[in-house]
């Protein structure tokens, strides 16, 4: 006679695993946020107000309580963790990325954040170095400050996709429109900064192009480059497989 072994359960599938263990890593990174938003929330209240308006500072004495190379540098890694989790959804929600190794989804995450990070240093060093040739080192440093806070300010609104995209589950092409949205928007604010903030007159339609093929669309399509050229050799290698 066969013992009764008791109800066993429904099994949960590999996607609600990947789910859970995303859910914690973005768990954790809000609680970090919260913790830094705590000890420097006067920060914070400057990188919003350096979002919305353009004003230098009148004194050279003025500090704000807070520890800034932190602050700053958790609000950076922060957004590039966030788009690259958007990234990531994306093309899980296109079935460019279709496994259930929960292993493999998360080296496929470190891989694009890795991508993400490469990028975001290569855009830094050209900022750097047109600006140390071309630019007022005055002008460029505010430049930074409000660019740091764009975007900072980006990675927050960074939130509202990447839940929806991971934990909603519905109107997928809603989160990934506000994706592109927010970053369209990230990016045409910046240009509209940098041309206030460095008195550009007079440049015409050609200098227009020019900046926007070399800070804009050229970097855009190496990462296109660089995200092709990951799925294709993902796809070739038999240990995604």
């Amino acid at each position: 006679m066969d013992s009764f072994e008791g109800y066993v359960g429904i099994r949960i599938w590999d996607d609600q695993f990947v789910n859970d263990v995303i859910f914690s890593l973005l768990l954790a990174l809000l609680i970090i946020f919260a913790l830094v938003y705590r000890s420097n929330h006067r920060l914070f209240a400057k990188m919003m107000r350096d979002v919305f308006f353009i004003k230098e500072r009148t004194s050279l004495f003025e500090t704000v309580a807070g520890n800034e190379f932190v602050f700053r540098n958790f609000m950076i890694l922060q957004t590039l963790f966030l788009a690259s989790l958007s990234l990531y959804a994306i093309a899980r929600a296109c079935r460019f990325i279709d496994y259930d190794d929960v292993v493999a989804n998360l080296s496929i995450i470190g891989i694009i954040f890795t991508i993400t990070i490469l990028f975001y240093l290569f855009r830094r060093f050209f900022y750097a170095l047109v600006g140390l040739i071309f630019a007022d080192q005055e002008k460029y440093k505010f430049w930074k400050t409000n660019y740091y806070a764009l975007t900072g300010f980006w990675g927050v609104l960074l939130y509202i996709p990447v839940f929806w995209l991971f934990f909603v589950g519905k109107y997928i092409l809603a989160p990934v429109f506000l994706y592109f949205l927010l970053y369209f928007l990230y990016r045409f604010w910046l240009i509209c900064k940098t041309i206030r903030i460095f008195h550009i007159q007079g440049v015409g339609f050609l200098y227009i192009f020019l900046y926007l093929c070399g800070q804009e669309i050229l970097p855009v399509i190496f990462l296109y480059k660089g995200i092709v050229y990951l799925y294709n050799s993902i796809e070739r290698s038999a240990i995604w497989h």
